[in-house]
């Protein structure tokens, strides 16, 4: 229970909010000693006024990039402007520590860790995601071409009421108001497009232009047990 609660944490929480906070309680840290890595794991929706505080503090950023249209940002992420921000955050996170570099051992010491969790029927944000990496960020990032997406929270539950929600709405599954709509809203579940696993062959297809663009440096199935979502 412990661990699936972890994994709910990273997919829900990012530390923006709390950054001042974190950032004194570092310097506080290291004072009395601390010496081990500091490691910021971020949904990428950062100020560039956060990430210039972490300057010097942070040892590895394990950073998404979790989707490229602003519709698609808007509807399933409540932020239309996300892809612009995580943009321009990555970039800043990426000029503090530079790509990951690991020990002589095989840990990870400092750098950027990138991920991007392909989503069902998303799979050309994640192309566009991964050639955008390759062309501003650097070849030589690691990236994580997740393929553990599978439904939860409110995906996948009955909605209520008798007018479609915004979501549908902006999907084209349900036409805004009138008796049509709530009957066809009774008989729906929310978030209906992505209410099923991704399949193998759009994460795939989203590997595959990785590399075409570029990129080079993926984990294998080993290697990222731990930091999987």
């Amino acid at each position: 229970m412990l661990a699936e609660w972890y994994m709910k944490l990273q997919e829900t929480v990012t530390p923006e909010h709390v950054v001042p906070q974190v950032v004194l309680s570092i310097l506080h840290a290291k004072e009395l000693g601390l010496k081990l890595p500091i490691i910021y794991n971020t949904s990428s929706f950062d100020s560039l006024v956060s990430i210039e505080l972490l300057d010097g503090l942070v040892d590895i950023y394990l950073a998404d990039f979790k989707v490229w249209n602003a519709s698609t940002s808007k509807r399933l992420l409540k932020a239309d402007d996300y892809a612009t921000v995580a943009m321009e955050s990555i970039k800043a996170m990426h000029a503090q520590v530079g790509d990951l570099c690991f020990t002589s051992d095989g840990i990870a010491k400092k750098g950027v860790l990138l991920r991007h969790l392909v989503m069902p029927g998303h799979e050309e944000e994640g192309k566009h995601i991964v050639r955008w990496l390759a062309e501003n960020v650097s070849k030589d990032l690691y990236v994580h071409v997740m393929e553990q997406y599978h439904p939860r929270a409110h995906v996948g539950k009955e909605r209520r009421g008798k007018i479609g929600r915004a979501e549908d709405v902006a999907a084209g599954t349900v036409e805004p108001g009138g008796e049509a709509a709530g009957e066809a809203a009774k008989k729906q579940v929310r978030y209906e497009d992505i209410n099923r696993a991704v399949k193998m062959t759009e994460v795939e297809s989203v590997r595959k232009v990785a590399e075409e663009s570029g990129l080079w440096r993926f984990p294998e199935s080993a290697e990222h047990g731990a930091y999987s979502s």
